[in-house]
């Protein structure tokens, strides 16, 4: 299978299984005078749902805009699929994963710019973590990987073999 995949296209495969991965790791932590109090995953910032602290259970209040950035990494996976199957061509799957890694990008600014470690009053602070951070280096790649498979498929179009690339 790895054979009739473009760099580009491994780029963007692999990258989306690390976002999807990474969606359900860690995000965020949330400290209380120094002390981890909470572990949250992208899933639970994106569903909601409650947390237990150790004293008491919280409520998360979900934000359902998150699920973009999900929705992103299965967009561009399914691209890839579809170009190995023969049924999207190489430079509409390039577009495909520089659309859904920018707007995974986009939504990640929105939601969490300034958020790197917020601290409040009372000593409770917010650090983003390992998964958030895979979750934005994958996205990062996927736009790379649109980028090198748009390359390809223009490469490929001024051979006049229309959207396949050239030979490696």
């Amino acid at each position: 299978m790895l054979s009739k995949l473009t760099k580009g296209n491994k780029v963007v495969a692999t990258a989306a299984s690390v976002a999807l991965v990474c969606f359900f790791l860690p995000w965020v932590l949330v400290s209380c005078g120094g002390q981890p109090v909470a572990s949250i995953s992208g899933w639970q910032l994106a569903a909601g749902g409650s947390i237990n602290t150790g004293w008491s259970s919280q409520p998360i209040p979900g934000s359902p805009v998150l699920f973009l950035v999900l929705l992103a990494a299965l967009a561009s996976l399914a691209s890839v699929y579809l170009v190995y199957k023969g049924q999207l061509k190489l430079r509409t799957a390039a577009l495909t994963a520089l659309a859904s890694g920018a707007v995974a990008l986009l939504t990640l600014l929105a939601r969490f710019s300034g958020a790197q470690s917020e601290t409040g009053s009372m000593g409770v602070s917010a650090q983003l973590e390992v998964g958030f951070w895979g979750t934005v280096l994958a996205h990062v790649a996927i736009v790379a990987g649109g980028l090198l498979d748009l390359k390809a498929a223009q490469s490929g179009e001024a051979l006049g073999t229309g959207d396949t690339p050239p030979a490696a």
